[in-house]
Order: structure tokens, then C-alpha cells, then sequence
């Protein structure tokens, strides 16, 4: 039972990380614009992250997104009880101090999100989804959008000026699933 409880504790430590490092485990988390200055905070807390005893903790990629399937304990190196203090001790070199998005900034991110899924939705590609309470649309995967066909792609480049900073090019995408061993 100790186990267990311990193996909760952590993955509730490291489902806390994700958000305020502004991780991302999807096409969309690794496939965003280069952005210099959120990638240089993201390095610096990861340089923090280990220099506080987390070993394994990943560098982001060029747009300052952590790859989400590297953070686990097993692969961080370090217990929970370690990746906790480390980050409560590298918080401050998260945007917004870790915390997330102010209320009106989710707002904006939603409102952006539901202009790009209904012009997603009215240029072919029926079921995508709208953003969440969170202000983000979910991954277009887990609920069966294939964003490497050609209708989501004319949709995707017809949407453009609507679309998410999370929400992959089509040349971004298919770059990240050629990586992942896809067409």
C-alpha cells in the first residue's frame, strides 16, 4: 500500500509540473514556434531543476515545451519528494511564478480557440473540439482527427490567423510525426 500512495504522491507532483512548466506530450507541445525568450526561462528551470536534485530532468524544446513522457520519476531520477522541493525552489523562473494563466488570460486563449475550431469545423473537418475550461483544445488526436489528412491540413492553413501557438503548422506537424517513426 506504501507503494501505491508513494507512486500517487509522485504522479501527483509531476501532473502539477506539467502545467506551470508549460509542458507539452503531444505534436502540438513540440511543434510551436521557436520562442527564444520562454525557451531560455525553460532552460534555466531545468538547470534549476537538476542543480536541486533532479537529475533526469529533460531541456525543452526550441519553443520552451517539456516533453511530458520525460517526466516521470523513473525517468527524472529523483522522488517525489525531491522533485517537489526542487520545484517549489525553481517556481520562480516559471511565467506568471508557476501559478498558470490569470482568469483573463484563459479567456483570450478560449476565445482564440473557439474562433480556430469553428473555422476548423466549417472548412471540413466536423467533430474538432472546442477549447476547455483551461482555455485549451485538447489534442485533435484523442478524439480522432487525423491532422496529417489533407482535409484537416486545408483546414488547418485556411484557419491560420486563428490558430494556437500550441496548435501545430502543418509542416510542424508532419515534421514531428516523421520523428515519431509516422508517414
Amino acid at each position: 500500500m506504501q507503494v501505491k500512495a508513494r507512486a500517487l504522491r509522485a504522479a501527483g507532483v509531476l501532473v502539477a509540473l506539467v502545467p506551470a512548466a508549460g509542458c507539452g506530450g503531444s505534436p502540438a507541445g513540440h511543434a510551436t514556434q521557436s520562442d527564444p525568450a520562454r525557451q531560455g526561462r525553460a532552460v534555466a528551470f531545468a538547470r534549476c531543476m537538476r542543480s536541486h536534485g533532479v537529475p533526469g530532468w529533460p531541456d525543452p524544446s526550441s519553443s520552451g515545451v517539456f516533453d511530458k513522457s520525460k517526466l516521470t520519476t523513473q525517468r527524472l531520477g529523483a522522488a517525489p519528494s525531491t522533485v517537489g522541493a526542487a520545484q517549489n525552489a525553481c517556481r520562480r523562473l516559471l511565467p506568471n511564478g508557476g501559478v498558470g494563466p490569470s482568469p483573463a488570460q484563459v479567456q483570450r486563449a478560449k476565445a482564440q480557440g473557439l474562433r480556430y475550431a469553428a473555422c476548423v469545423r466549417g472548412h471540413g473537418v466536423p467533430g474538432f473540439p472546442d477549447p476547455g475550461s483551461d482555455g485549451r483544445i485538447p489534442d485533435p488526436g484523442t478524439v480522432g482527427i487525423d491532422q496529417g489528412s489533407p482535409r484537416f491540413e486545408a483546414a488547418n492553413r485556411a484557419c491560420g490567423r486563428y490558430r494556437p501557438p500550441y496548435i501545430p503548422s502543418n509542416s510542424a506537424y508532419n515534421s514531428w510525426a516523421r520523428s515519431r517513426g509516422g508517414s
